[in-house]
């Protein structure tokens, strides 16, 4: 079996990450500049002027999902992350397409980002200096140098995404506290701490958490990191959660100053521009506005970094285990990196960019993509919340808590259906309305897989199920 390693073989580098280097992880893979840009705008369609509000509500059902984590790392920390949490909760079968969902999201939530750095670099290039530099060569250019950084160590790229993730902050706090400076016409300090204010009173902030709990998605993403983490059982929780905490008071506070700076009055114009944080940032920092353009690059480098690293991980450990190829559990031995997975992460990102940018438009690379990847990880969320019931009954039974393991779970997934369900219905326009078809066709095409590695090797994913199982 490939899962049997000796003493001589190149193993992931242990004890190389502490708990500051988890945490910009965790902020990095959740892309606040990005979401800020292009979510907060929805969430403003909704909720108005009291979009703080949703995310105080979000931030609050997202601890109830983190939690899950966090009691999974407590008991399994696994380079595997969700593939030995939901294998160790649901069995082999149910376990694997839990972690094909978590790939999906994993890759795909990537080249979202990846992909719409390089067609609005591009159209900003040409708009303002007449540079016509075409998009798919910045987003493959972004490729390769992702592909560069996570190849030659864990090290190397946890510190280069704590210094992104750091100046990426920085820049959108600054924005927003200018916006308070500066407030818009007709902004009351009040209007975004009142429910009052939104359009829709408390159905407003209500139907703006689906929104915010897409912002905030990507919180889980130490988890695979604890082969190399210290303390794992115990940074890899406090990461997690941490991340939920500072991200979720970020966005309360980069809402509300938005509201405020734009004029809490005419939200609905606030949510119906094309770019609200252009208009604001050219009016308020003039040339400066190109600070945020630099936190919106330094995101999606942050986020290809944190997603090819987490997702590389998993499939190591599955290659390990037998589920994948054996070519998946390939370390380097100088780099101690899992060199083919990162590879493979790299390389599905590229074509997934270039399949949308040039089948479809390069402005529908974003939308399009983070669709799918929703669709994905709550599918994942939803599953881990189940085998996490059913892990501490069956393996943990003398720790298992009604409220904490039972109940906790089961309210984070109530929680996550209406955002499954608006992502669907009503149905979107062209071409996101066939956004949960691809997802569909990408889960039918791992359960192809399962079942011909099955056939192929009988017995395979029992004996990785168990490899999971066993003490480590």
């Amino acid at each position: 079996m490939s899962g049997m390693t000796t003493d001589a073989e190149p193993q992931l580098r242990r004890n190389s990450l502490g708990l500051p280097e988890l945490v910009f992880h965790a902020v990095t893979h959740i892309a606040p500049a990005t979401s800020v840009v292009f979510i907060f705008p929805a969430i403003a369609h909704q909720a108005g002027p009291a979009m703080p509000l949703s995310f105080v509500l979000t931030t609050m059902v997202c601890m109830f999902v983190g939690s899950t984590v966090f009691q999974f790392s407590k008991y399994v920390p696994s380079s595997g992350g969700y593939y030995s949490f939901a294998t160790r909760g649901l069995g082999s079968r149910s376990g694997f397409m839990a972690t094909w969902s978590y790939l999906i999201y994993e890759i795909i939530g990537a080249a979202a980002a990846v992909g719409f750095l390089g067609y609005l670099l591009s159209d900003m290039l040409k708009a303002e200096f007449h540079l016509d530099v075409p998009w798919w060569i910045v987003a493959t250019v972004t490729t390769a140098l992702i592909w560069a950084l996570t190849h030659r160590g864990i090290q190397l790229s946890a510190r280069i995404t704590t210094l992104l993730g750091g100046i990426e902050l920085l820049i959108m706090l600054a924005l927003g506290i200018t916006f308070l400076v500066h407030p818009g016409h007709g902004s009351t300090y009040l209007a975004p701490l009142t429910p009052a204010s939104s359009p829709h009173h408390f159905g407003g902030i209500l139907a703006g958490m689906v929104f915010s709990v897409l912002a905030l998605a990507g919180f889980e993403a130490p988890a695979p990191l604890a082969q190399e983490a210290r303390l794992p059982g115990k940074s890899i929780g406090q990461a997690v959660m941490l991340s939920l905490v500072s991200i979720g008071t970020f966005y309360i506070f980069m809402s509300y100053a938005s509201a405020i700076g734009w004029g809490t009055g005419d939200m609905a114009s606030f949510a119906s521009n094309a770019n609200p944080y252009y208009v604001l940032g050219h009016s308020l920092w003039g040339a400066g506005w190109w600070f945020v353009v630099l936190a919106i690059i330094n995101c999606a480098i942050a986020v290809g970094i944190a997603c090819a690293n987490s997702a590389s991980r998993v499939m190591y450990t599955m290659g390990r285990a037998g589920t994948l190829p054996s070519k998946f559990g390939y370390i380097h031995p100088v780099h101690q990196t899992p060199t083919y997975a990162i590879g493979f992460v790299q390389i599905a990102c590229a074509i997934a960019i270039l399949l949308v940018g040039i089948l479809l438009k390069p402005e529908t690379i974003f939308g399009f993509l983070e669709t799918v990847a929703t669709l994905a990880v709550i599918v994942l969320y939803v599953m881990s919340n189940l085998a996490l019931t059913r892990y501490m009954r069956r393996e943990q039974p003398a720790h298992f808590s009604i409220w904490q393991h039972g109940v906790v779970p089961w309210i984070a997934t109530l929680c996550l259906l209406p955002v499954l369900f608006v992502t669907v219905y009503p149905q979107p326009a062209w071409p996101y309305n066939i956004t949960p078809y691809i997802f569909l066709a990408a889960m039918a095409l791992g359960f192809a897989y399962m079942k011909r590695r099955e056939s192929a090797n009988p017995g395979s994913l029992e004996r990785a199920a168990a490899a999971e199982r066993s003490p480590r």
